[in-house]
């Protein structure tokens, strides 16, 4: 059995040894450790006669919000192997959709007879694309419509996975069912 010396009431020492190995008149700062339960979480008891150090599992609240708040990391993360990272690109996709509908709903005879500088002005983003992704405005517009759309299924798959992962683990009556609800999530590959 372990011990542990004790001073002013705190537990400053612990050594892997019995008590009957210390030298009697060394032994007074010394208590036995006496070691409840099997948990994560653990609090040491100075009684005057042993210490006590009382291991109890992690509170299930506690492990749900962790395995939820690795679910939404996940879910992040599968989506980042399908697009760019990074709010500012975010915010260029969102962009260049939008004018990529536009585009569209203007036409294709429309859109394609603008000049160099009329698709700058109106489809700034879109029309960065030109010449690079696709010959024309036009071409530019669908492709990006295209990927929208394939996204858009996929982010679908994504965010029921990470819904019904983290209302699974919230059902789960003990920190095995949630452990388990976490592991069961399977997400889409690339």
């Amino acid at each position: 059995m372990p011990i542990a010396r004790v001073e002013n009431g705190q537990v400053v020492e612990q050594r892997p040894i019995d008590l009957s190995e210390v030298p009697e008149h060394k032994r007074a700062p010394w208590r036995p450790v006496v070691i409840e339960g099997s948990g994560e979480v653990s609090e040491t008891i100075v009684e005057p006669t042993q210490v006590r150090i009382v291991k109890s599992p992690r509170p299930l609240a506690d492990i749900k919000a962790e395995l939820r708040a690795r679910v939404d990391v996940n879910a992040e993360n599968v989506r980042l192997r399908f697009i760019t990272p990074g709010t500012g690109m975010a915010m260029t996709y969102q962009e260049k959709h939008a004018q990529a509908r536009a585009v569209l709903n203007l036409g294709q005879i429309a859109a394609n007879a603008l000049t160099e500088a009329e698709r700058n002005d109106q489809f700034p983003t879109l029309a960065a694309s030109v010449g690079i992704e696709a010959a024309t405005l036009y071409g530019c517009a669908e492709l990006v419509v295209s990927r929208y759309e394939a996204f858009a299924d996929l982010s679908n798959v994504i965010e029921r996975q990470r819904l019904l992962g983290k209302k699974n683990i919230g059902d789960a009556s003990d920190a095995a069912a949630a452990q388990a609800a976490y592991e069961a999530i399977t997400w889409p590959n690339p």
